[in-house]
């Protein structure tokens, strides 16, 4: 072997340190994240295994967050990544953010401002934190406040987003909501709200009265922080 960029394939590897003969055995929450990503990418190339390869990816874009808001179109700008390992690795991590949405849909029930911080930050941060543009969604809510669905309304510009509250309603009478809660994203990082903010809100609160439909609160998610317009009695 005197290319030092020559790797021994992982079917040739030892079995008891091959990924997938490792998460048998043991299951998955031994593997590393590398060995993890190359059992979804199943092989690698001529010059690296696929764990060398997902290795790669990892300190490219930062770990699994950062793949997961990579792109198909960057992921493929990596060498050795061609659609179809793309599309595994954004099928992979879509799975898994549904996985954790389900649960926390599962276990919630909104019934106090506080509660619907916790919720945000579980289940919006990771998505919305570090978004360059203002995304603002819906949180419909049955009679017991506990959550139906999530809608995203609007994707606007750094600094602002429109919102129109005829399909906040159409949400609303599709699902047949009680209440709702408002959730949008300040990309500067800071969750304090602004004036639009506040009068959006409450123009969005007297159109849901008119539909017997609450609104409960308006979170607005920035950098690791998190404003509840109901808790700052701005609603």
């Amino acid at each position: 072997m005197s290319d030092p960029s020559y790797r021994i394939p992982i079917k040739e590897w030892i079995v008891s340190e091959r990924p997938r003969e490792l998460l048998l055995s043991k299951g998955p929450e031994y593997l590393s994240d590398a060995k993890l990503l190359a059992i979804i990418l199943h092989a690698g190339s001529k010059e690296e295994t696929a764990e060398d390869l997902a290795r790669r990816l990892l300190n490219t874009f930062g770990g699994f967050t950062g793949l997961y808001r990579a792109s198909v179109e960057e992921l493929m700008q990596v060498k050795g990544v061609g659609k179809a390992k793309a599309a595994q690795i954004k099928a992979a991590l879509e799975i898994g953010k549904r996985y954790l949405q389900s649960e926390v849909i599962e276990e919630a029930r909104i019934a106090t401002p506080e509660d619907a911080v916790e919720y945000a930050a579980r289940y919006f941060s990771s998505m919305l934190m570090n978004e360059g543009k203002e995304h603002f969604w819906i949180l419909l809510l049955d009679r017991k406040n506990r959550p139906i669905k999530h809608v995203e309304i609007s994707v606007g510009s750094s600094i602002q987003t429109t919102v129109d509250p005829k399909e906040i309603l159409k949400q609303v009478s599709l699902t047949s909501a009680q209440a709702l809660i408002l959730i949008h994203n300040h990309p500067s990082g800071d969750p304090s709200p602004s004036r639009e903010d506040v009068a959006v809100t409450k123009q969005l609160k007297q159109a849901c009265e008119l539909v017997g439909a609450q609104l409960l609160d308006h979170i607005i998610v920035g950098k690791n922080q998190h404003v509840s317009l109901a808790r700052e009695k701005l609603i």
